[in-house]
């Protein structure tokens, strides 16, 4: 199974030292405006952290929107790329956007909205020290990062938001315990969001706690999961429990959301080999073989296809 990823700043972090070559390597490009969900003004000085799933590498430095609401991304290798929107007092927005590296391939504008979060309101001291701790958790300085938020936090309870930067941090430094119990302080505040649902899941599946994983995967509404590891672990778990009739539909998603995810092949062609859909398992498998030509599965798929490929 594959290990939960941090559903935001955690994943940039994987290969920061590479980001630049990997955003780099291409010829795609992306841009778009950022709006107010409830006034419809353009949001200025919005974060727009983006992260190549293929290349497991993050775009740097990340964009941030003008005045009108604008940002774009150049030069970005072909694929499927992770997005998400953050500035402080709003809740961060995250897409998922297939660059296409044809020339004169259509560049669409995005268009996004983000929702403020209600109750909370920020001056420009806190929001400056937010940003100090979120540059030390940028530099991977975890701990340092989690005291300078914790000292927000004790300073300002009533800026709950700072619960989720303290749960991240505990995450990054596999203290998955420490993470759930503040991202859950934070679903009290902020019940029903999506994006906080998939942190405390990610925590528990790292705690090797399936059955609450699975609890809190189970309240996310299937059309909000996003995140392609998410959709991995659910579909695993369903598969573990010999529930691959279920199981397709989040493998099958993660796939549609990245065409070049392998794994998630793999795991809907097993999962369509279980239920006997010849068809189906073979499509899978093929493009899982194209994709991994070099994994420790490839031999499995193989045989698979082969023999399937006599019935027909």
């Amino acid at each position: 199974m594959k290990k939960a990823l941090l559903a935001t700043a955690l994943a940039v972090m994987l290969a920061i030292s590479l980001a630049a070559q990997a955003g780099m390597q291409g010829k795609g490009r992306i841009k778009g405006r950022v709006f107010d969900d409830k006034t419809g003004q353009p949001l200025e000085d919005v974060t727009v952290r983006l992260f190549s799933v293929k290349a497991q590498a993050a775009y740097v430095p990340n964009p941030r929107t003008d005045s009108e609401g604008n940002w774009k991304a150049l030069y970005l290798r072909g694929g499927s790329w992770n997005i998400d929107f953050e500035k402080a007092g709003y809740e961060t927005k995250k897409i998922s956007y297939r660059v296409d590296e044809t020339p004169g391939a259509k560049q669409v504008e995005i268009e996004v909205r983000l929702a403020r979060i209600e109750g909370l309101a920020l001056t420009n001291n806190l929001v400056t020290e937010l940003e100090k701790g979120n540059q030390l958790f940028a530099e991977k300085k975890f701990a340092e990062a989690l005291k300078a938020y914790e000292d927000i936090l004790a300073r300002n309870p009533d800026v709950f938001i700072i619960y989720k930067n303290i749960g991240n941090c505990h995450f990054a430094m596999e203290n998955y315990g420490k993470a759930s119990e503040n991202y859950l302080k934070l679903y009290e505040k902020q019940p029903g969001s999506a994006e906080i649902m998939t942190l405390i899941g990610n925590s528990y599946v790292n705690a090797q706690d399936m059955e609450k994983a699975m609890e809190w995967y189970g309240k996310i509404p299937f059309a909000e999961i996003t995140d392609i590891d998410t959709l991995y672990n659910i579909g695993a778990n369903l598969t573990n429990n010999n529930k691959n009739d279920m199981a397709i539909k989040y493998f099958k998603r993660s796939v549609e959301i990245d065409g070049d995810f392998a794994e998630g092949y793999y795991q809907l062609g097993m999962s369509h080999t279980a239920l006997n859909q010849i068809p189906e398992a073979l499509e899978a498998l093929k493009r899982f073989m194209e994709l991994a030509p070099d994994s420790p599965d490839f031999g499995t798929a193989k045989a698979i296809v082969d023999a399937f490929s006599k019935v027909k």
